[in-house]
């Protein structure tokens, strides 16, 4: 089950932001797209969005200030950001700037329809916010749940806030593999032993074990919903 949502993108190039536009208003959706940051007002009025999709290099403010003020005057909207920036320390900086998913460019519209699809399906399911099992705040770098809280790694951080969005919570082994920073050629072995560890923080946190399922043919599941915060 899904619903329209209202989204603003945030896109400096006017034909990538067309395509973004005519696409999720053909799903559907109620769709605004702006040049800057700038258009983009702390406290909306009127036109209250659901999601917003940012570019990060925009003219005037970048994608990273705009994604952090929208934050701090919307916790809990949904912000994607979307950038040909993929080094670790930019994702990383992305999900401490408030974004719930990063993509990075080029990507393709399917992919960004699935985003966005999912993000319909939790509003329509809960009405708000999914309630969260635990919380991943990616500035303290610490993963809480009702047992307590576990610091991590950033890397750690990077895949549980991958895992966050994913679709059922899903991750291909490629996926998870390049998250941890193994690339694809990384062994069978040394991956489980990353995932053993990770399972183990998030255990330690009160998540039911295994926490991350293995799925044959297919990848990694997250087994508790998580929530990512920016304090």
């Amino acid at each position: 089950m899904t619903r329209p949502l209202k989204i603003i993108v945030v896109e400096d190039y006017d034909d990538y932001r067309a395509a973004i536009c005519n696409a999720l208003t053909q799903d559907g959706h109620d769709v605004i797209g702006v040049a800057n940051a700038e258009d983009v007002d702390d406290e909306p009025v009127g036109y209250v969005s659901d999601l917003y999709i940012v570019d990060l290099n925009l003219p005037g403010e970048d994608g990273m200030g705009l994604a952090r003020r929208i934050r701090k005057s919307q916790p809990d909207v949904g912000i994607v950001i979307v950038s040909a920036r993929n080094a670790l320390s930019d994702r990383i900086e992305g999900y401490q700037s408030g974004a719930n998913i990063y993509l990075t460019k080029p990507f393709s519209l399917e992919e960004l329809r699935a985003v966005v699809s999912g993000f319909s399906s939790r509003l329509a399911n809960s009405g708000t916010a999914l309630p969260r099992t635990l919380t991943l705040s990616s500035v303290r770098m610490v993963v809480a749940g009702t047992a307590g809280e576990t610091r991590l790694t950033q890397t750690e951080i990077v895949l549980l806030a991958a895992f966050s969005r994913a679709s059922q919570q899903i991750l291909e082994r490629w996926q998870v593999a390049s998250h941890l920073g193994g690339g694809e050629h990384i062994s069978r072995e040394n991956l489980e032993v990353k995932l053993g560890r990770l399972r183990k923080k998030l255990v330690n946190c009160g998540a039911e074990a295994p926490a991350i399922q293995s799925l044959r043919g297919v990848g990694y599941k997250l087994c508790s919903p998580i929530r990512v915060v920016t304090d």
